[in-house]
């Protein structure tokens, strides 16, 4: 049968399934499906990532703990609330820890980033209704800082 092309693999990878549930269900093995990822597709990963985080106020790239930061749950909920924003699919894992950052945002806190990682931080009036600490020295561009609101719907999901 074979695999598919490259963009139904990266759908696939977004909506939640593992490289065994792949190589099942087109009838090919599991290394098959993770040469193809590792091979094919790290740069189109990459660049989906970069998508996202491109918007964010800080600067992921430069983070002097960006590979710590990009695996922490806090900031992967922060990705996927962005994501869901902006009508992007979430795939289940990521729909999971942007249920737990939108349930530490509506219980008053905000999320940081400072040179360890994302942290959450309690709310204060300077924060308004962002779900972000903003930082002082990011520009603060009206339809960017929509994106980083609180929608009243969602503070009572």
């Amino acid at each position: 049968m074979g695999l598919p092309d490259n963009y139904e693999l990266l759908a696939l990878d977004e909506a939640g399934f593992t490289h065994e549930q792949i190589a099942a269900q087109y009838k090919v093995t599991r290394q098959a499906v993770t040469w193809r990822f590792d091979h094919h597709l790290k740069i189109k990963k990459r660049a989906h990532f970069q998508e996202v985080t491109s918007l964010m106020p800080w600067d992921v790239a430069a983070h002097p703990a960006k590979a710590r930061l990009k695996q922490q749950a806090a900031f992967l909920g922060l990705r996927a609330y962005l994501r869901s924003r902006l009508d992007m699919e979430v795939s289940p894992r990521s729909a999971q820890a942007m249920k737990a950052f939108l349930n530490r945002v509506a219980n008053g806190e905000v999320l940081a980033v400072g040179p360890m990682g994302a942290h959450y931080v309690p709310r204060e009036p300077a924060d308004g209704n962002l779900v972000v600490r903003w930082p002082a020295d990011a520009p603060r561009h009206e339809e960017r800082l929509e994106l980083f609101e609180l929608q009243v719907s969602e503070q009572n999901d």
